[in-house]
């Protein structure tokens, strides 16, 4: 499975920016390529701010928009609700 990373925004940006490792990770959100991640499964690894001894913290999330979209459902209403929102 692919991996690519996204790290908080800063001036200096991270390395190429290409999100293909934590050195080179996305410059924040407005800077990841969606189109990359939607090829093929892959996994965003979100990093948190940077210190001296390494990130903060981090939260992966597995993206797989080919399988999404294969299987892709009209929104129905569920009779045992109230609400006559889709769902």
């Amino acid at each position: 499975m692919r991996k690519f990373y996204v790290r908080p925004e800063c001036d200096a940006g991270y390395g190429k920016g290409d999100g293909t490792s934590y050195a080179n990770a996305w410059n924040g959100f407005k800077a990841v390529d969606w189109n990359v991640l939607r090829a093929e499964p892959a996994t965003l690894w979100v990093c948190g701010e940077p210190t001296s001894s390494g990130p903060t913290g981090f939260v992966t999330l597995h993206i797989e928009w080919s399988y999404l979209k294969e299987n892709e459902r009209e929104a129905r209403t569920d009779p045992r609700r109230e609400s006559p929102l889709a769902v």
